[in-house]
Protein backbone atom coordinates (compact mmCIF):
# COMPACT_ATOMS: atom_id res chain seq x y z
CA UNK A 1 0.00 0.00 0.00
CA UNK A 2 1.42 3.41 -0.94
CA UNK A 3 1.97 6.11 1.69
CA UNK A 4 -0.90 8.26 0.32
CA UNK A 5 -3.28 5.27 0.40
CA UNK A 6 -2.20 4.52 3.99
CA UNK A 7 -2.85 8.15 4.98
CA UNK A 8 -6.30 8.14 3.39
CA UNK A 9 -7.20 4.80 4.96
CA UNK A 10 -6.16 6.07 8.41
CA UNK A 11 -7.54 9.59 8.06
CA UNK A 12 -9.11 11.54 10.86
CA UNK A 13 -12.74 10.51 11.58
CA UNK A 14 -13.68 14.16 11.00
CA UNK A 15 -13.33 13.59 7.25
CA UNK A 16 -14.46 9.96 6.94
CA UNK A 17 -17.84 11.07 5.60
CA UNK A 18 -16.26 12.87 2.63
CA UNK A 19 -15.86 11.21 -0.77
CA UNK A 20 -12.54 9.42 -1.23
CA UNK A 21 -11.41 11.94 -3.86
CA UNK A 22 -11.96 14.87 -1.45
CA UNK A 23 -10.16 13.06 1.40
CA UNK A 24 -7.26 12.40 -0.97
CA UNK A 25 -7.13 16.08 -1.94
CA UNK A 26 -7.16 17.25 1.70
CA UNK A 27 -4.41 14.81 2.74
CA UNK A 28 -2.29 15.78 -0.29
CA UNK A 29 -2.70 19.46 0.58
CA UNK A 30 -1.69 18.78 4.20
CA UNK A 31 1.36 16.82 3.05
CA UNK A 32 2.41 19.68 0.74
CA UNK A 33 1.93 22.33 3.45
CA UNK A 34 3.90 20.27 5.99
CA UNK A 35 6.71 19.79 3.46
CA UNK A 36 7.07 23.49 2.64
CA UNK A 37 6.25 24.74 6.15
CA UNK A 38 3.30 26.88 5.04
CA UNK A 39 0.71 26.14 7.71
CA UNK A 40 -1.21 29.38 7.41
CA UNK A 41 -2.16 31.55 10.40
CA UNK A 42 -3.45 30.16 13.69
CA UNK A 43 -7.10 30.73 14.50
CA UNK A 44 -8.23 30.44 18.13
CA UNK A 45 -11.65 29.06 18.97
CA UNK A 46 -12.84 29.48 22.56
CA UNK A 47 -14.66 26.53 24.09
CA UNK A 48 -16.35 27.81 27.27
CA UNK A 49 -18.08 24.43 27.79
CA UNK A 50 -15.07 22.30 26.91
CA UNK A 51 -14.60 20.10 23.84
CA UNK A 52 -16.95 17.25 22.98
CA UNK A 53 -15.92 13.75 23.98
CA UNK A 54 -15.99 13.80 27.77
CA UNK A 55 -13.04 12.95 29.99
CA UNK A 56 -10.16 15.41 29.81
CA UNK A 57 -11.79 17.08 26.78
CA UNK A 58 -14.33 18.73 29.09
CA UNK A 59 -11.43 20.76 30.57
CA UNK A 60 -10.32 22.13 27.18
CA UNK A 61 -10.61 25.92 27.10
CA UNK A 62 -9.75 26.58 23.45
CA UNK A 63 -8.65 25.08 20.17
CA UNK A 64 -6.09 26.54 17.79
CA UNK A 65 -6.14 25.53 14.16
CA UNK A 66 -4.43 26.34 10.92
CA UNK A 67 -4.34 24.60 7.54
CA UNK A 68 -2.36 21.64 8.94
CA UNK A 69 -2.88 21.13 12.68
CA UNK A 70 -5.54 21.43 15.34
CA UNK A 71 -4.36 21.91 18.93
CA UNK A 72 -6.64 21.52 21.93
CA UNK A 73 -5.49 23.60 24.91
CA UNK A 74 -6.22 22.46 28.46
CA UNK A 75 -4.82 23.96 31.67
CA UNK A 76 -3.50 21.48 34.25
CA UNK A 77 -1.69 21.83 37.53
CA UNK A 78 1.75 23.22 36.67
CA UNK A 79 1.38 23.01 32.89
CA UNK A 80 -0.78 23.58 29.84
CA UNK A 81 -1.67 20.44 27.91
CA UNK A 82 -1.64 20.65 24.10
CA UNK A 83 -3.39 17.80 22.24
CA UNK A 84 -2.19 17.94 18.61
CA UNK A 85 -3.89 16.32 15.63
CA UNK A 86 -4.12 16.61 11.84
CA UNK A 87 -6.43 15.29 9.13
CA UNK A 88 -3.91 12.63 8.06
CA UNK A 89 -3.21 11.59 11.67
CA UNK A 90 0.49 11.37 10.82
CA UNK A 91 2.65 11.95 13.89
CA UNK A 92 4.08 15.48 13.96
CA UNK A 93 7.86 15.57 13.73
CA UNK A 94 9.97 16.91 16.59
CA UNK A 95 10.48 20.14 14.62
CA UNK A 96 6.73 20.52 14.03
CA UNK A 97 5.96 20.03 17.74
CA UNK A 98 8.70 22.54 18.62
CA UNK A 99 7.18 25.04 16.19
CA UNK A 100 3.69 24.48 17.63
CA UNK A 101 5.05 25.03 21.16
CA UNK A 102 6.94 28.17 20.07
CA UNK A 103 4.00 29.70 18.22
CA UNK A 104 1.30 28.91 20.78
CA UNK A 105 3.18 29.10 24.10
CA UNK A 106 6.41 30.99 23.44
CA UNK A 107 9.95 30.24 22.29
CA UNK A 108 11.42 30.24 25.79
CA UNK A 109 8.87 27.85 27.34
CA UNK A 110 9.76 24.23 28.08
CA UNK A 111 7.42 21.46 26.97
CA UNK A 112 7.60 17.73 27.58
CA UNK A 113 6.00 14.69 26.00
CA UNK A 114 4.75 12.15 28.53
CA UNK A 115 4.63 8.37 28.27
CA UNK A 116 2.27 7.42 31.11
CA UNK A 117 1.94 4.16 33.00
CA UNK A 118 -0.11 1.66 31.01
CA UNK A 119 -3.01 1.98 33.48
CA UNK A 120 -3.30 5.72 32.72
CA UNK A 121 -2.99 5.49 28.94
CA UNK A 122 -5.62 7.25 26.83
CA UNK A 123 -5.49 6.94 23.02
CA UNK A 124 -9.00 7.40 21.71
CA UNK A 125 -8.29 10.09 19.12
CA UNK A 126 -4.77 9.41 17.81
CA UNK A 127 -3.56 12.75 19.16
CA UNK A 128 -0.05 13.69 20.17
CA UNK A 129 0.44 15.46 23.49
CA UNK A 130 2.89 17.90 24.99
CA UNK A 131 2.72 19.68 28.31
CA UNK A 132 4.05 23.25 28.39
CA UNK A 133 5.49 23.73 31.86
CA UNK A 134 4.96 26.74 34.11
CA UNK A 135 8.50 26.36 35.50
CA UNK A 136 11.83 25.10 34.23
CA UNK A 137 12.92 21.52 34.73
CA UNK A 138 16.08 20.41 36.61
CA UNK A 139 17.46 18.70 33.49
CA UNK A 140 18.24 19.66 29.91
CA UNK A 141 20.20 18.60 26.86
CA UNK A 142 21.90 21.99 26.76
CA UNK A 143 25.03 22.40 28.90
CA UNK A 144 25.91 26.01 29.69
CA UNK A 145 29.54 25.09 30.49
CA UNK A 146 30.15 23.35 27.13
Amino acid sequence: MTRVKQMIAACNPAIEHLPRKERRRLVAEETKRRTIGDWGPWEEIYLPNGAPGGGWCSDVISAHRNKVFCVLKRPTSGAVHFGVSSLSQIRPTWHEMQRIKNELAGKEKTAVEVYPPHSQMVDGANMFHIFVLDASVPFSIWRPDA
